[in-house]
């Protein structure tokens, strides 16, 4: 229906606050909000008349009320359309007596200084020529605002009136926290599957709402006497149903496979449809049929998913977003690569419609859809806060843990770095050869995506199968148009000892050259076969509680005498407790380093050592390392980078001689990225099974 079509719809909002301890908190925001939807031209389709239509305080007083009330009426007579009318704030009265509305601004006050609910809906509904009253009210002991029979039958107008009044609590109950405004503003935002072309103050909104309404009974009252020939009355258009017929492209193909699994020939193409089929058809399926019902009703909820998120984001987020940073959002919430990069680019009805229907679902929560919205949140700025709004959505469909957990991933940048990371684990059999090459691209905390590269044995193999992880994720990068500059390759000891993986030559430069290459242990990823994940995760929690107190101000050196033998290490560490330090060598042992590497990895998974075996002066080392202790180990692989690309140490004296060490390095963001791969989660949504799948 189009909006001016009919005569002119008005509104009158009354949001009447109290003083002191009787505050109702919310109560504002309730109105306003209430009032929005009234007057979205799509929605309630009232007329916006400012101070006119809406009027909230404190000590508003009856008169004011009163007036206000008679105005409105007297507009929309004058406009030949109906008056919606809202009263919310607190209310009075003893079992038997009309509601009182406090507009006094205190509760308790004389009852002439407040308003008679019952009576002034009768005054308006009698008001000469209004073609009708739709009346919310949201207050305490509310049943109590209905009109009395004699007025409504035999008053002014003799019987000819229509009403339609909803109320927050029966005529002897309380109401709380204005759930009531609260929850029809939503109902009317999100719109009623099923519920027709206009909401109404009838069953099927009442029933949606007594879901939504805990501590409370809200109840509802009509009449109609009218001669009035016009349509009848209605709360605001249901925004489900002008809904139904704009699917996206991946709605309608998920509705279009579940119809034909019931029957080939089911022809569905709108939420209602669905909706309609199931209340009629879905007790009278055959016992093979139910699989596909079920999926069928998967799809309803989906669609209803979709709908309820497409409103809130469009309306939160869609005057931020633009074609790339829609690009980005994909992005950062995980979804496939050739789903973002697609030309055209995606809408943003694409984006929450593909999350919905063909992202993965655990434990029947929508991951994939939580990530969307988290990356929306980052993306426009909102930091860890999400919008109001949002907020409720979350709430709404159990999604605020994974919602919020996402978005902090997002917005925790180590070391100030706003762009990509990626995280090369090289995976052993259990011998000396490196057999895969796990690549994983993060963005903050937040794992984008994987892929796993197998590779032969021998350094050709491993760099190749590196080169093809690189090369991965460089199309990520660019969607994110930032450049990938920090890499991560944690390795087993004996690969991280043979072939330190800086000086892999990746697309004919070193490593180093064009990345911040940070060395890790996998050993926190799979242990030696003596140790489990969780005693390695305990002795890197241990490591960052002994790197967070003050009195750490660099490793702790060992001495050739304590390395003589691995005998000799091992009393040494005895001595000390697992993650109390970390340990630092000047040289390298003769014989069995790997052993003692292995040993000290246990211990502690971070270790400092030297790049050769000759060292020139092992006390400018120390030195060195201790100064630059707070920035490492990013000064030992900027050290290095300029020691290959030729600067000389007399550009910067002091920085030089950590070009001579290497760092198997732990830190919080790599005890993260363990904890969650000890714990299976670290998994992007494309690489689970969609539930089509299951």
């Amino acid at each position: 229906m189009i909006a001016g079509s009919n005569p002119p719809r008005n509104v009158l909002v009354v949001g009447a606050q109290c003083e002191g301890g009787a505050r109702l908190e919310g109560l504002e925001d309730a109105a306003r909000a209430l009032h929005a939807v009234l007057v979205d031209p799509k929605l309630g389709g009232c007329v916006d008349r400012g101070g006119d239509s809406l009027i909230i305080g404190t000590s508003l007083g009856k008169s004011r009320v009163d007036e206000a009330v008679a105005k409105a009426a007297q507009l929309a007579q004058r406009d030949g359309g109906p008056l919606v009318l809202a009263l919310l704030g607190h209310g009075e009265g003893a079992e038997g007596t009309p509601l009182s509305f406090v507009a006094a601004g205190r509760k308790g006050a004389p009852p002439n200084l407040n308003v008679n609910v019952s009576c002034l809906l009768g005054d308006a509904l009698n008001h000469p020529g209004l073609a009708g009253l739709v009346a919310i009210v949201d207050t305490c002991l509310s049943g109590g605002a209905m009109p009395g029979s004699p007025v409504v039958t035999a008053g002014r107008q003799e019987g000819n009136v229509r009403y339609s009044l909803l109320f927050a609590a029966t005529a002897k109950q309380a109401a709380y926290d204005m759930r009531l405004s609260t929850e029809l503003t939503r109902l009317i935002e999100e719109g009623l599957p099923g519920g027709g072309e206009f909401l109404k103050i009838d069953e099927g909104l009442l029933e949606r709402l007594r879901e939504r309404i805990d501590g409370q009974q809200p109840g509802r009252s009509d009449f109609d006497g009218s001669s009035y020939a016009g349509e009848g009355l209605w709360l605001a258009r249901n925004r489900a149903a002008f809904l139904s017929g704009t699917l996206g492209s991946i709605a309608s193909k998920a509705l279009v496979e579940a119809a034909r699994r019931v029957d080939v020939n089911l022809r569905l193409s709108s939420e209602e449809q669905v909706a309609a089929w199931l209340k009629d058809n879905e007790q009278r399926v055959s016992s093979g049929s139910r699989t596909a019902v079920r999926r069928l009703r998967e799809v309803r909820d989906e669609l209803e998913v979709g709908r309820k998120t497409l409103n809130v984001v469009n309306k939160v987020f869609g005057p931020d977003l633009t074609e790339d940073s829609l690009r980005l959002i994909g992005m950062l919430a995980g979804l496939p690569l050739q789903f973002v990069q697609q030309e055209p680019p995606r809408s943003l009805r694409d984006v929450v419609e593909y999350a919905v229907h063909r992202g993965n679902t655990m434990t029947g929560q929508h991951r994939a859809l939580a990530h969307v919205v988290a990356a929306m949140t980052h993306v426009t700025g909102h930091g860890d806060q999400l919008p109001a709004d949002v907020a409720v959505w979350a709430q709404d469909l159990e999604l605020t843990p994974a919602v919020n957990s996402r978005l902090r991933e997002l917005n925790h940048q180590p070391c100030g770095d706003r762009g990509p990371r990626l995280v090369l684990v090289l995976a052993d059999d259990g011998g000396e050869s490196v057999v895969r090459v796990d690549a994983w691209l993060l963005f903050g905390r937040a794992v984008l995506g994987s892929r796993h590269i197998s590779c032969g044995p021998g350094d050709v193999e491993l760099k190749s199968a590196m080169a093809q992880a690189v090369a991965w994720a460089a199309p990520w990068a660019n969607i994110a148009e930032k450049p990938l500059h920090r890499i991560d390759v944690a390795a087993p000891t004996l690969a991280l000892l043979d072939s330190p993986p800086e000086e892999h030559v990746v697309r004919k430069q070193k490593l180093a050259v064009n990345y911040t290459v940070t060395t890790r242990w996998s050993g926190l990823l799979t242990p030696p076969s003596d140790v489990t994940v969780e005693d390695m995760l305990q002795v890197g929690e241990q490591l960052l509680a002994s790197l967070d107190d003050s009195n750490c101000c660099g490793p702790q050196w060992l001495h050739a005498e304590q390395l003589r033998t691995l005998d000799h290490l091992q009393a040494h560490l005895s001595n000390h407790g697992c993650g109390q330090r970390v340990w630092a060598l000047t040289s390298i042992p003769e014989s069995d380093w790997d052993f003692v590497a292995q040993e000290l990895l246990e211990h502690t998974p971070a270790l400092v050592w030297p790049r050769q075996k000759d060292v020139s002066d092992e006390q400018l080392i120390q030195a060195s390392v201790g100064k630059h202790w707070q920035a490492l180990p990013q000064q030992i692989a900027h050290a290095y980078r300029k020691h290959l690309s030729g600067v000389g140490q007399s550009h910067d004296d002091d920085l030089g001689p950590l070009a001579a060490v290497r760092a198997a390095w732990h830190d919080e963001d790599w005890q993260e990225f363990c904890r969650r791969r000890a714990r299976a989660v670290v998994k992007a949504p494309d690489e689970m099974a969609p539930k089509e799948r299951t």
